[in-house]
């Protein structure tokens, strides 16, 4: 532990950990690179975060935070190692996490269904909207749908009814397609109070995209930024046999390798001319916001094509 911090001191981290009462024993330590905190101050709106584990000898949970620049690439806000997955371990990491953050506030939190870290997400960022991974949901959805839905046939018809409920546009084809949903599922009602009780009534407002496109989520409605995060940093540990102080070189080296990326993007989106933004509309657009946000502008504009102009 000792080398670990002086480690992070060399390279200026900013870090804070809290013992065991009574002894000298870590309970949890959180970490952030300089360079991440200035990225988190100026992209801050949308956080993504989830825990890993096999990542150490120790056997503790890995608590990774996520953030999405404007050239929309991944960046880790920060680290942290907690003795459990509890609440209080959840709230102190947040917390860490959000004195970082001076510049604004944070709008969207993305997680599992993690009771736990939702309510740690709801102690620290009462303001923030709590959405739920949808690519988790439905893979949860789909498992209990093979466990108790037959035949086949029948399986497809009611993940594709499914489908059309968590993508409804407003409340109103919300609640008409949860009635088309239930008579598709009267055969099995099952199944539906399953996906009802479970997921709808608790927390359709996480994850139904009536609801979510309320929030500006810049298209961020799953963890799978994190977990690919998570697969990045397991294939270059390898094994986790590791003590803290390996680990945290990994990511030091990965997290400035992931920097130099980020700073290339910016500089490419400031330098690079693309044709088709280079008529008036756009003249006042290139070099200054990124080519990203330009491309959803361009997208807007050839809806009008066939949406009209209201």
């Amino acid at each position: 532990m000792q080398h670990l911090l002086t480690l992070m001191e060399r390279d200026k981290y900013v870090y804070r950990y809290r013992k065991v009462d009574g002894s000298d024993e870590l309970r949890d330590i959180f970490w952030a690179h300089p360079d991440a905190i200035t990225l988190v101050n100026n992209f801050h709106i949308i956080l993504i975060m989830d825990s890993t584990y096999k990542t150490c000898r120790y056997r503790m949970p890995l608590l990774e935070i996520i953030g999405v620049t404007f050239t929309e690439m991944t960046f880790c806000v920060g680290f942290a190692y907690l003795q459990s997955e509890r609440v209080d371990n959840f709230t102190w990491a947040l917390q860490m996490v959000k004195e970082q953050i001076t510049s604004g506030e944070v709008e969207v939190i993305v997680t599992d269904r993690d009771l736990a870290l939702m309510n740690a997400v709801e102690n620290v960022f009462p303001k923030a909207v709590n959405l739920l991974c949808l690519f988790h949901i439905c893979k949860n959805v789909k498992a209990k749908r093979k466990m108790i839905v037959f035949p086949k046939k029948k399986q497809v018809q009611k993940m594709e009814a499914w489908e059309a409920l968590i993508y409804s546009y407003d409340d109103a084809q919300y609640y008409m397609k949860l009635a088309i949903f239930e008579g598709i599922c009267s055969s099995c009602s099952i199944f539906y109070d399953y996906v009802h009780e479970q997921w709808l009534i608790p927390h359709k407002e996480r994850f139904v995209e009536a609801w979510t496109n309320r929030v500006m989520h810049f298209g961020n409605t799953t963890t799978q930024r994190v977990e690919s995060a998570h697969w990045s940093l397991k294939r270059i540990l390898q094994d986790s046999i590791g003590d803290i102080s390996s680990v945290w070189e990994t990511i030091n080296s990965m997290i400035v390798l992931q920097h130099n990326e980020i700073i290339a993007s910016f500089e490419k989106s400031i330098i690079q001319k693309v044709h088709r933004y280079s008529n008036r509309l756009y003249a006042n657009l290139c070099g200054v916001v990124s080519k990203n946000a330009i491309d959803h502008i361009g997208a807007e504009y050839d809806r009008v094509k066939y949406v009209g102009i209201d």
